[in-house]
């Protein structure tokens, strides 16, 4: 078993146990009172989030509070829950009375940021997000969520500056971080934008070194050189975003919608000759080349300009899902989302 599994099955299988425990004491009226009570019904809300419990959790959370409602890190664990079961309107909410309970608490103006971006309230969310980097300037998450904010406002450089201030704290330096990859992601997109080539493809290049999921920088980072006339620097860019008839594939999708039907042929077709039951696009966009249309191949149009999308936070801060250039149908091939990673730390 590979080490990364360990703790989520752990955590399964303590929900497991826990269950009867739990659902005995939410049974139990008079104990929903007392401090001890309450922290074990924290403890236990804590377990089933992790284990994928939602609902059970924000009720784990509600009858901790139930004797302690003036806890602020409770309200924002109980909102995070919310997050994840898309109810917006009501974590946003527990955030606020979070801010009210403890004005210094940096998790509840990052949750009430997350929460509002949801909304669709940039102004409420870029308030929120500020001041939370200016109570707590060394949690890379506010950093994050701010840039990305930033980058999808048209507000690139300052995004960039985010992301570099970010990436340049102690705890993202580690060896093990998980999230730096999705950073440097973020910080290569912020640097297209600014029209730092240069410097976005450095970042892109270390993030396909240091992610753990290299795919959506990878197609970024091709995708970049096609566009500053590097074919064969892109195609070893999108073998590292998969096998070599998938990076054909996808250098012959770029080049085609750049106009380039004749090399773009010659590279479907050698993506058909590596794997002859290829995906069902490399055929269709073989047979779009060799006819010359006009109309886009499979995948969709290119944009003027590459794109950013406020999708890459999910309901708990999740990664959006990854760019595969060899599976679009009619959608517009660009530059993968700006994200981040689950954001479940302790409140701080």
């Amino acid at each position: 078993m590979r080490p990364r599994l360990i703790r989520p099955l752990l955590l399964l299988s303590l929900a497991a146990l826990l269950l009867p425990a739990c659902a005995a004491l939410q049974g139990d009226g008079a104990a929903q009172g007392g401090p001890e009570t309450s922290a074990w019904q924290e403890f236990l809300a804590d377990v089933l989030l992790e284990a994928g419990r939602v609902n059970l959790a924000v009720e784990g959370y509600e009858k901790a509070l139930a004797a302690r409602p003036g806890d602020a890190s409770l309200r924002v664990k109980k909102g995070r829950a919310l997050l994840r079961l898309n109810q917006v309107e009501t974590a946003l909410a527990e955030f606020r009375a979070a801010q009210a309970a403890s004005p210094e608490l940096a998790a509840a103006y990052r949750g009430a940021g997350e929460a509002s971006l949801r909304l669709g309230r940039k102004p409420d969310a870029r308030e929120a997000f500020e001041r939370a980097v200016a109570l707590a300037p060394d949690n890379w998450r506010g950093r994050g969520f701010l840039g990305v904010l930033l980058m999808n406002t048209g507000q690139a450089e300052q995004a960039r500056d985010q992301f570099l201030a970010a990436l340049a704290l102690p705890q993202v330096q580690a060896r093990d971080f998980a999230g730096r990859g999705d950073l440097l992601n973020n910080l290569g997109l912020a640097q297209v934008l600014a029209g730092n080539t240069e410097a976005a493809l450095a970042a892109f290049r270390l993030a396909v070194e240091q992610s753990r999921d290299p795919e959506r920088s990878a197609n970024n980072l091709g995708l970049l050189l096609v566009r500053l006339g590097r074919p064969a620097e892109a195609l070893n860019a999108f073998r590292a975003a998969g096998n070599d008839a998938r990076a054909l594939n996808n250098l012959g999708y770029a080049l085609y919608l750049q106009g380039k039907a004749t090399r773009a042929q010659a590279l479907f077709e050698k993506a058909l000759d590596l794997s002859p039951a290829y995906y069902e696009t490399a055929g269709e966009n073989l047979k779009r080349a060799v006819q010359a249309a006009p109309e886009p191949a499979v995948g969709g149009q290119a944009p003027a300009a590459p794109a950013a999308s406020a999708a890459g936070i999910g309901a708990n801060g999740l990664v959006a899902p990854r760019l595969s250039l060899d599976r679009q149908s009619g959608t517009a091939l660009r530059f993968g989302p700006a994200s981040l990673l689950d954001n479940s730390a302790p409140a701080r």
